[in-house]
């Protein structure tokens, strides 16, 4: 039976957008008919990473092997903007294959990002900014079994990027927003059988992602 992380972000993002409805229903700010984005000191907001963001890859906001994640962000000064993400997911279950054993398999993935915008002068509803991430992302495996049949597999990489982007506000406090990263990845990897571990030697890339940079604020 499966048990996923990816519940409880579908939750916490249907609870958020609700408030965001109620709380923006009732006023806007506008100039001659257009939303003015909110980067002001103080403001904050509730993220949710709408895409997939690869196998530890640059899509934004990148923060490890996960279908789904969590985050905010904080105005320390006026166009300035600290933020930290977070996912998690874990699955576990046995195999749906005929004669298995009663082995329970397992994954864990987990990803963690901080990083800082510098928002420019609006485009009408849209403010474009500038930045820079690091992030960190952890996978591992466990097919179940035990003594000379236990595998287990993991990994690790450290990711260090510069990003843009842009947040474009359909509303006073909701926001849809696109990034993409130029950016260093350092990956290691090791499986473990029976008693036996390997590693392999740490893989670096540079590279620029495009796709799956989809996220949605919600300002509180």
């Amino acid at each position: 039976m499966a048990r996923s992380f990816t519940k409880i972000v579908a939750f916490a993002f249907v609870l958020t957008f609700t408030f965001g409805i109620a709380r923006t229903s009732l006023a806007q700010t506008t100039d001659n008919g257009v939303i003015q984005p909110l980067t002001a000191q103080g403001s904050a907001a509730f993220i949710f990473n709408l895409a997939g963001v690869g196998t530890f890859g640059f899509q934004g906001p990148s923060i490890g092997p996960l279908t789904s994640g969590v985050g905010a962000k904080y105005y320390i000064s006026d166009d300035l903007a600290l933020r930290i993400l977070a996912g998690l997911n874990t699955t576990s279950g046995s195999p749906d294959v005929p004669d298995s054993t009663s082995a329970k398999q397992s994954s864990t993935d987990f990803g963690i990002g901080v990083g800082i915008e510098k928002h420019f002068r609006p485009l009408y509803s849209t403010s474009p900014y500038v930045g820079a991430q690091v992030s960190f992302g952890s996978s591992s495996t466990d097919n179940g079994q035990s003594g000379e049949l236990e595998e287990k597999t993991s990994s690790s990489t450290f990711n260090v990027g510069l990003l843009a982007g842009f947040d474009w506000f359909m509303t006073k406090g909701m926001a849809l927003g696109g990034e993409m990263n130029l950016g260093f990845s350092s990956t290691s990897h090791s499986n473990t059988v029976g008693t036996l571990t390997t590693s392999d030697q740490s893989v670096t890339d540079i590279a620029l992602a495009t796709g799956g940079s989809v996220h949605f604020l919600v300002y509180f």
